[in-house]
């Protein structure tokens, strides 16, 4: 089939080597292009394109010294804007439930905070932060969509899965606090 999704999201970091340090250690994903760009002005910006695996990427940017460009900002981006931690996230596939089991497995093995996986009815979740403060999903799909699903209608959140009611208020905390995730840059 071919591949019509997305090519790469292209996000911004101000500690470039923590962020690459994670996604190949912590995710096990590899670079796969690094490269200086020169700026008026004496900056630069260090770019790096992370292989999710599959052969889609994520990128990111780290500015050096660049007019015009702050030296710190909130580089978790929903702080910046005043909403929850769930709104802005970025959801990376796994194929069965069993894959995404074994992803929190290994995450859980490498020291990463992460969510219990969260039955959403049409799939399962799990959630973690990247150093950067960027809501970090792993995410499989269940079953087909119906009709049904189109029809906006509440729907239990975060779903029948999370069974333990304290792993229940984790994971809401988790996806709607408000509060600067801890070791993040934000404006001085």
């Amino acid at each position: 089939m071919k591949r019509t999704g997305v090519h790469h999201l292209g996000l911004a970091t101000l500690d470039l080597d923590r962020t690459v340090d994670f996604y190949t250690h912590k995710l096990g994903w590899e670079v796969a292009w690094a490269d200086v760009i020169e700026t008026e002005g004496g900056g630069k910006i260090k770019h790096v394109f992370m292989n999710t695996g599959d052969g889609s990427l994520v990128a990111f940017m780290c500015p050096e010294k660049v007019k015009g460009i702050p030296t710190e900002w909130a580089t978790d981006i929903n702080s910046a804007q005043g909403l929850p931690s769930g709104f802005y996230h970025f959801a990376f596939n796994c194929d069965t439930v069993e894959e995404l089991e074994a992803k929190r497995a290994m995450l859980i093995e490498r020291g990463v905070d992460v969510t219990v996986v969260v039955d959403h009815e049409w799939c399962r979740s799990i959630y973690f932060r990247d150093p950067n403060g960027l809501l970090l999903e792993y995410c499989a799909t269940v079953r087909e969509f119906t009709a049904d699903d189109k029809i906006m209608k509440h729907h239990d959140q975060p779903g029948p899965m999370v069974k333990d009611p304290d792993d229940a208020r984790k994971v809401m905390k988790f996806l709607m606090s408000t509060e600067r995730p801890p070791g993040t840059h934000h404006p001085v």
